[in-house]
């Protein structure tokens, strides 16, 4: 049967735009240095989100050993990156966190490293930061920690983390 092709070149653009995409990423998956590539891009700012998005939209989701290597690097920018890509990798983390269920543990693990590290810090930026990403990933003796240090500092604005975020405590 033979149809007229009634979609505008517009789409049958986006088509094989999407097709092509879809066999890079197949491919850039395959090649040996990979992480290394991905590692690289995470630490170049004018490359992090497009690595961002590769891992916001990647359905197979990583192995144990590549989410090792790159959870530091999403939880820093999740917490203290630019907006675009600190939104970007929020949901990353929050898509590991809910839909890689095997993964949530890695996740734990290097949040429970990672804590301290962002605590000694004293910012309220980063803590609010911190305090929403916790919440959505549903970590709440993480929470908790962050929250106590909040109630602790004589900054009304750091103070005011621990009233905002009490309530996500059970």
């Amino acid at each position: 049967m033979n149809t007229l092709n009634i979609l505008s070149d517009e789409w049958n653009s986006l088509r094989e735009a999407e097709e092509s995409l879809l066999v890079s990423r197949y491919n850039i998956r395959r090649i040996d240095d990979f992480m290394v590539i991905i590692l690289l891009a995470l630490g170049t700012l004018s490359e992090q989100a497009t690595a961002l998005r590769f891992f916001k939209n990647d359905e197979a989701g990583l192995e144990d050993a590549e989410l090792i290597r790159i959870i530091p690097d999403l939880i820093d920018i999740a917490v203290d990156g630019n907006k675009e890509n600190r939104d970007i990798a929020r949901s990353v983390l929050i898509r590991y966190s809910s839909h890689f269920l095997g993964k949530r543990q890695l996740l734990k693990d290097a949040l429970e490293r990672l804590l301290n590290r962002y605590l000694i810090r004293k910012d309220e930026k980063v803590y609010r930061r911190l305090a929403e990403l916790l919440v959505d990933m549903h970590y709440p003796e993480f929470l908790k920690k962050l929250i106590l240090t909040c109630k602790k500092e004589h900054h009304e604005n750091i103070s005011k983390i621990y009233r905002d975020f009490f309530k996500f405590i059970p």
